[in-house]
């Protein structure tokens, strides 16, 4: 199956982005830059979002696997999905 070791690859790149963010947020730390800590808290709580739904979906194609119509389904649900951009310095 083509999909899911792209899937993977996905997942693999949000685990390397919260490691960037989680090291960004150690530096702040011992820098003891608590504006920057506060800025990153938003990241974090956006990165941990991020990854679990990678991960949703990488579990969600190993139990396809090839099956078609799972796929179809899946395919389904993935374009139900709308982008709504955040931005950490806009109230909403």
């Amino acid at each position: 199956m083509i999909l899911y070791p792209n899937c993977l690859v996905a997942l693999k790149h949000e685990q390397h982005i919260t490691k960037c963010i989680n090291d960004l947020y150690h530096l702040a730390t011992i820098e003891k830059d608590f504006a920057l800590q506060s800025f990153l808290k938003w990241y974090i709580d956006e990165q941990v979002e991020e990854e679990a739904n990678a991960r949703t979906y990488v579990d969600k194609l190993k139990i396809a696997g090839d099956n078609g119509q799972a796929l179809l389904m899946l395919d389904n649900e993935l374009s139900q999905r709308t982008y709504t951009p955040l931005d950490p310095m806009v109230k909403q």
